[in-house]
């Protein structure tokens, strides 16, 4: 099993930050931050409880007078980065929602060596106006990190943050942000803006389609940012979705010889198996195809869930046969745990159901 995220804040990373700080504050007390962060509940405290922790435990010993804590932090940010450093905007979230002014421009700076996607969001709850004017200046930044906050943090439904429903109720003011980023040039802003697109996909379907067609081939960033933004549209089979990318559900059923083995009908934990699948286009026209496959995993309940995976895209031409082979490795993941019983495979094409089988995996 995977070492646990939360692990990122162990006593080694607690003892680098409280050191960093004792090199500008000497009345910092490196060895009592330490003992106050890792208290008796430590170990049973998931990710972010971790996080709010050692941010308490900062403020216990940081400078009362908010502007000098966050200069700071701030002096400290070129040392301590990455993931873990998520805990120094979460200070500015934590204490400087009285101080809007100071705490954009501290964000503006941490978001630089960690992210400040989680501690913008109070900002945005209390300030909303001149929080979202923030985003989009920071939208037209030079700092790829900033630009990057402009989307994250006004995802609606952005995972471990704080649920922005009024962005859920309307995003409307999320859009111009949108449109700015979705030609930038930089993959790690472009996935932001795709994985934005697709939380409001969720809540404005036809809003986000809207949006996607208005900037379909503009170029082929747009067109990779619309493709990956509408996954959870296209999945569902949208019709305006699927015709947007080139695709219709129809062309699944004009498929002859359509077939999904597997290599063995049974497995157990950390092997893989291997599936061949064929069909053949007998029409007189080329078929664009997209190529997945579904998984309905078994649950504890012996109740199961369904996951999509993509295999590939093609265009079929005429009379061709199209033969292929895609695997699944049976692995416990922290992401998702595997439980004994039956597991249905589906092929699909353009999202269509088109064959199955089943692979009973045991536990053991």
């Amino acid at each position: 099993m995977a070492d646990a995220l939360k692990d990122v804040y162990s006593t080694t990373f607690l003892t680098q930050l409280g050191t960093a700080i004792s090199e500008h504050d000497s009345s910092f007390d490196v060895s009592k931050f330490v003992q106050d962060t890792v208290n008796a509940q430590w170990s049973s405290l998931k990710l972010m409880e971790r996080r709010d922790q050692i941010t308490k435990s900062l403020h216990n010993q940081l400078p009362g007078d908010f502007k000098q804590a966050v200069e700071l932090l701030c002096n400290i940010s070129t040392t301590i980065t990455g993931f873990a450093a998520l805990c120094l905007p979460n200070y500015v979230a934590m204490y400087g929602l009285d101080d809007w002014q100071t705490s954009m421009t501290a964000l503006g700076i941490l978001t630089q060596s960690s992210s400040a996607e989680f501690a913008i969001r109070p900002f945005l709850v209390k300030y909303p106006e001149q929080t979202i004017e923030q985003m989009i200046e920071w939208s037209h930044s030079q700092n790829i990190d900033q630009r990057r906050l402009a989307s994250e943090g006004i995802r609606p439904r952005l995972p471990w943050g704080i649920r922005l429903t009024q962005f859920v109720d309307d995003p409307t003011p999320i859009f111009p942000i949108l449109k700015t980023l979705i030609h930038d040039q930089s993959q790690y802003v472009q996935k932001s803006v795709a994985n934005n697109l697709n939380d409001i996909s969720k809540d404005h379907p036809q809003s986000v389609i809207n949006f996607c067609q208005t900037h379909w081939h503009d170029s082929e960033t747009t067109n990779w940012i619309i493709n990956r933004g509408l996954r959870t549209l296209f999945k569902s089979g949208n019709p305006d979705v699927l015709s947007l990318l080139g695709y219709s559900q129809h062309d699944a059923a004009l498929l002859t010889n359509v077939s999904l083995t597997a290599s063995s009908k049974t497995t157990t934990l950390n092997q893989t198996s291997v599936f061949n699948y064929q069909l053949t286009n007998v029409t007189n026209t080329d078929l664009p195809l997209y190529l997945g496959y579904r998984v309905h995993y078994v649950k504890k309940n012996q109740q199961t869930s369904a996951k999509d995976f993509f295999i590939k895209r093609v265009n079929l031409k005429s009379q061709q046969i199209l033969d292929g082979q895609f695997k699944l490795a049976w692995k416990q993941l922290t992401t998702r745990t595997l439980y004994a019983g039956n597991h249905h495979i589906e092929l699909l094409v353009n999202t269509v159901p088109t064959a199955t089988t089943d692979i009973n995996l045991s536990i053991s």
